[in-house]
Order: C-alpha cells, then sequence, then structure tokens
C-alpha cells in the first residue's frame, strides 16, 4: 500500500469503522494514535503527494493530508462525517455557513497537533495550516468520499461548484488575501 505504519493504522481504521460504534470508535483509534505522532508525521510525510487515499470501501475513505500554512483549499462539504488527527503541524478548519447569494464566514477552528476534531455531514469548510509549516494529519470519512456526488462553493457568490480534484486546487487562495485572516 503506502507504508507500514499507515498499512497497519488503515487496518485498525477499517475494523473501527464497520463496529456498531463506528463514530466513537474511529474518534478513539484516532486519539489512540497520537501517542505515536512523530511516526505518523514521518509516514505522512514520505508519501508524494499532499493528498492521498490510502484506503476506500463502503464503509469509510481514509486520507493522508499535508496542508501549506500560505494557500487555503476551497469551500466544499463532503456530505458524510469526518475524523480529522493532527500529527504535525496545526490545520486551519476555515467554517462556512450558506446563505442566499453569499458564504457566510462561521469561523476558524484550529486544530494542532495532538487534537482530533469531527465535522458533521453538513458542514462546509477550507482548509489551510496554521503557522509557517505544513499540517499533517489523517482524515478518516464514514463512507466511500469517492463516490458521493459532492460540491465546492464558489469563494463570493457561494454558489455550488462540480467537486473535482482539479476545481478544488484551481480554487485555492492565497491566505495572505482573505479577510477571514485578517
Amino acid at each position: 500500500m503506502t507504508n507500514p505504519i499507515i498499512d497497519e493504522f488503515v487496518e485498525r481504521a477499517r475494523t473501527a469503522a464497520a463496529s456498531d460504534t463506528s463514530t466513537s470508535a474511529i474518534r478513539e483509534l484516532l486519539k489512540g494514535s497520537l501517542s505515536e505522532s512523530d511516526a505518523m508525521a514521518d509516514a505522512i510525510a514520505s508519501l508524494e503527494d499532499d493528498e492521498v487515499m490510502v484506503f476506500e470501501d463502503e464503509t469509510c475513505s481514509i486520507w493522508t493530508c499535508r496542508y501549506d500554512s500560505d494557500v487555503v483549499l476551497a469551500p466544499h462539504e463532503h456530505c458524510m462525517s469526518v475524523h480529522i488527527a493532527v500529527y504535525r503541524g496545526a490545520e486551519v478548519e476555515v467554517l462556512y455557513k450558506r446563505e442566499p447569494g453569499r458564504l457566510k464566514h462561521g469561523g476558524n477552528k484550529l486544530v494542532s497537533a495532538g487534537e482530533v476534531v469531527s465535522l458533521g455531514p453538513d458542514a462546509i469548510h477550507a482548509i489551510t495550516a496554521d503557522g509557517s509549516g505544513q499540517s499533517h494529519a489523517i482524515h478518516i470519512y464514514e463512507g466511500p468520499l469517492t463516490e458521493v456526488k459532492r460540491s465546492l462553493f464558489d469563494w463570493n457568490s457561494g454558489e455550488e461548484v462540480d467537486f473535482t480534484m482539479e476545481n478544488f486546487h484551481a480554487m485555492r487562495r492565497l491566505k495572505s488575501n482573505m479577510k477571514e485572516f485578517q
């Protein structure tokens, strides 16, 4: 697959996601994995791409994610719950609510190394790293993320845009140009 540390984590995550108490089992797994934060962060850093789907089936999708602190990736939805553990650096979840003709900034949630956060199926967020370096995290989605039709949202109008990885990266912004970080 990718790396022995990530491969072993994926097996534990698959078991958690398939359990009758999947949400709590996934969160407990992520919290427990933080005790290996240096090894997990190094495993994530060793991958070629910043976002790598390391596993997906009908119960869950598991992605490793590295984000840069100067770029904010476009507002998007998942249409399912996601649980995020940060192993190095810090992620910023830039939360939004849809209003007619725009997206309304709903605040920023800082998730530092050693923390786990969950977003519900209706959440809309943009994402970036905090500080001057990258963040390294694992995101576990409660379902097959690549099989779900979901949307990106235009920064200005709030209009839905088809979610593709090409659109996702094309719509990114520099953090220095965003009022959400002023």
